[in-house]
């Protein structure tokens, strides 16, 4: 376990943990249905931290870079306040869930590369430029998941708002699954 994977872990595993203990004591369903994907989203925030701060750490030793300390400090602070987030989540769900989403789109609003660390490419290929527009269906995501957590919070449709973003989150970590495995199998094939 690297250094970075190891830091990541202590800092995200105590709220992992809170946020479970928020699935299993609560009585209502929209709350438990709101804090297991809040969970979920936990542990792939915490392995996406852990593979940006790696990927940045293996581009700074192959490329010289001013994008590559810029976009390391968003992710930092991305990481801030996605902590905060789900911490804050695992006293008040809604307000933690709200916090976790303005870190979301403020990483997807200010980050403009993205580092390609595949050892295949010459250090020309590293950085890669994310305009806007790719970035937007994400944005857009996120936005509406804000909207959402919005309503939950003021008793709008609780229970489907929770069953949307429960059903959002386990969309989202099954196409990660998926497009992870599929570069895994990609890369033993090629091998």
């Amino acid at each position: 376990m690297s250094s970075i994977s190891l830091i990541i872990f202590l800092f995200f595993f105590p709220a992992c943990l809170g946020i479970l203990r928020q699935v299993i004591l609560s009585t209502e369903l929209s709350h438990q249905l709101l804090a297991l994907a809040i969970f979920l989203l936990c542990i792939e925030q915490a392995n996406m931290a852990n593979h940006d701060l790696q990927k940045v750490a293996d581009a700074k030793q192959q490329v010289k870079d001013a994008r590559l300390n810029y976009f390391q400090i968003i992710t930092i602070v991305t990481i801030i306040i996605e902590l905060i987030g789900f911490y804050l989540s695992s006293i008040w769900l809604g307000w933690g869930s709200i916090v976790i989403l303005f870190g979301l789109i403020w990483f997807n609003l200010f980050v403009d590369i993205k580092i390609n660390s595949s050892s295949e490419n010459s250090s020309e290929n590293i950085i890669q430029i994310w305009k806007i527009s790719e970035r937007l269906p994400v944005l857009i995501a996120d936005i509406v998941g804000l909207l959402l957590i919005s309503m939950w919070i003021l008793k709008i449709g609780d229970f489907g708002i929770s069953l949307g973003l429960f059903a959002m989150t386990i969309l989202y970590c099954s196409i990660k699954l998926f497009l992870f495995f599929t570069l895994l199998s990609t890369r033993l094939l090629i091998q």
